[in-house]
């Protein structure tokens, strides 16, 4: 891991904008360092872009990056699936993951659990590729910018609240998610309960 984030590191050095990009596209698919790390890195050197900027360029990166977990998804994955569990697990997982897949995608691109797991696994499933990327859009976006800002705002002071952060704004999306489900839930069996009145009446 120490070898892998040195690498990273001396290509964010050695390209920049350019190479945020490219961390942030191979994180979304098989690379485990989040590209926060680099992004505050190089927010932090002299003369850096502004954070605008360079949070646009990681999410860029970051969701093209997960159009290409999908791809491996979707026609590398769905045959391990079957060599290690049985049909009917397998599509029991899809029928769930077509039921709530846009909010695991949006809590995973936000917060620190392993985005590349939700691209592949939407690729296996077959969910939908400009679904996928227009939720990416908005969770690697608010988190990124988020970041970007918060850097220009406490500078590298903020490396010591990072994970704080992240955990504070993963609580507030679990909870503004299943607070969703949850209504959703209950107004749909009140409209239901009243179509089954309107048709016996």
């Amino acid at each position: 891991m120490d070898a892998l984030k040195e690498w990273a590191k001396g290509i964010i050095q050695s390209y920049g904008l350019g190479g945020l990009f490219g961390i942030a596209f191979i994180e979304s698919s098989f690379f485990p360092i989040p590209p926060d790390v680099f992004m505050i890195g190089l927010l932090l050197t002299p003369n850096a872009p502004t954070p605008f900027i360079t949070a646009l360029i990681c999410t860029i990166g970051s969701v093209l990056g997960a159009a290409f977990g999908w791809v491996i998804g979707a026609y590398g994955g769905y045959p391990l699936l079957h060599r290690f569990f049985k049909e009917e697990k397998v599509q029991a997982v899809e029928r769930l993951y077509q039921r709530y897949g846009v909010y695991a995608i949006l809590i995973a691109a936000f917060t620190p659990i392993p985005y590349k797991v939700f691209t592949i696994a939407s690729g296996v499933f077959r969910y939908n590729l400009l679904v996928m990327m227009g939720v990416s859009v908005v969770g690697r976006g608010a988190r990124f910018f988020l970041v970007a800002y918060l850097v220009q705002w406490f500078g590298a002071s903020i490396l010591q609240q990072f994970d704080r952060v992240l955990l504070v704004g993963t609580v507030l999306l679990i909870v503004g998610a299943a607070g969703y489900l949850y209504w959703r839930s209950r107004y749909g069996k009140v409209r239901l309960r009243g179509r089954r009145e309107v048709v016996e009446e």
